[in-house]
C-alpha cells in the first residue's frame, strides 16, 4: 500500500509539474505573475505535496521562484539570463554537433538516422515559404532535439535541457518580434551539410556561429522591450 501511494504520488507531481511549465511556457502564466498555492490546487485538481514537488523541479529550471507563504513567483525574461544561458547553449550543442560529425566519418549513424535532422530543416524550409512562423519555431526545437539526442552524450543533452524552457518561452515571446527568419534556416542547412560530410570542425563551427547569431538578436528584442516597458508604465 506504501508503494502504490508512493507511486500515486510520483505520478501527479509529474502531472503537475508537465501542467504548469506547460502554462509558463506558453505565457498563460506569465513573466512577473504571483500565484498562490491554493490556486493551483484548485486549477490542477491536485494536492498540495505533488504541486510542492513540481515547483522545486521548476525552480531548478529556473522558471519559477518559490515564495514560502505566497505560493510562486514567474520569473520575468532577463536579458542577462539568457546571454549566459545561449553561452552555454553555444558551447555544448557546438560539441554535440562535432561529435555527431564525428560519428558519420567513422559511420556509426546512418543515413535513416540523419532523417530526424533533414526533416526539420525541411519543414523550417517549408514554414518559411508560407509565413508560418509557429510551425517554423516547431521544426526548429525539433532539430534542436534530435541534434542532442544522434550525438550519444546523455549527460550533455541533460544539461542542455536544463535552460530548455527558459529559452523557449523566451523565443516564443519573441517570435513575432523578429524578422523572417531565413538565415536561420540557411545555417541549419549548412550545419547539416557539414555533418553530412563528416566535417567535426566546420559543424561546430557553423552551430556557435548560428546559436550567437541567435542569442545577439534574442537580446536586441529583449532589450529594446525593456526599455519600452519602463519608459511606458501602461504597457
Amino acid at each position: 500500500m506504501e508503494e502504490q501511494a508512493r507511486t500515486n504520488t510520483i505520478s501527479l507531481s509529474e502531472k503537475a509539474y508537465q501542467t504548469i511549465r506547460a502554462l509558463i511556457l506558453g505565457n498563460e502564466f506569465r513573466a512577473g505573475e504571483q500565484i498562490l498555492e491554493k490556486v493551483l490546487v484548485e486549477r490542477l485538481s491536485i494536492s498540495r505535496t505533488p504541486i510542492r514537488e513540481a515547483c522545486i523541479q521548476l525552480q531548478k529550471e529556473g522558471l519559477i521562484e518559490i515564495r514560502p507563504r505566497r505560493g510562486i513567483y514567474i520569473k520575468p525574461i532577463s536579458a542577462a539570463d539568457m546571454n549566459e544561458i545561449y553561452d552555454i547553449m553555444s558551447a555544448l550543442e557546438a560539441q554535440a554537433a562535432k561529435v555527431l560529425a564525428n560519428k558519420i566519418s567513422q559511420k556509426k549513424i546512418t543515413n535513416k538516422e540523419l532523417e530526424k535532422l533533414e526533416t526539420p530543416t525541411v519543414n523550417m524550409e517549408k514554414a518559411l515559404e508560407t509565413k508560418n512562423l509557429k510551425a517554423w519555431a516547431e521544426a526548429d526545437e525539433e532539430f534542436h532535439l534530435a541534434l542532442l539526442e544522434l550525438c550519444g552524450n546523455k549527460r550533455l543533452k541533460e544539461a542542455v535541457l536544463k535552460y530548455w524552457g527558459q529559452v523557449h518561452r523566451v523565443r516564443y515571446f519573441t517570435l513575432e518580434l523578429r524578422g523572417q527568419p531565413s538565415d536561420s534556416t540557411d545555417d541549419h542547412r549548412a550545419l547539416l551539410d557539414a555533418i553530412r560530410s563528416g566535417n567535426p570542425r566546420k559543424a561546430a563551427d557553423i552551430h556557435e556561429h548560428h546559436r550567437q547569431k541567435a542569442k545577439q538578436n534574442l537580446l536586441d528584442i529583449i532589450e529594446k522591450f525593456e526599455r519600452i516597458t519602463v519608459a511606458s508604465p501602461f504597457c
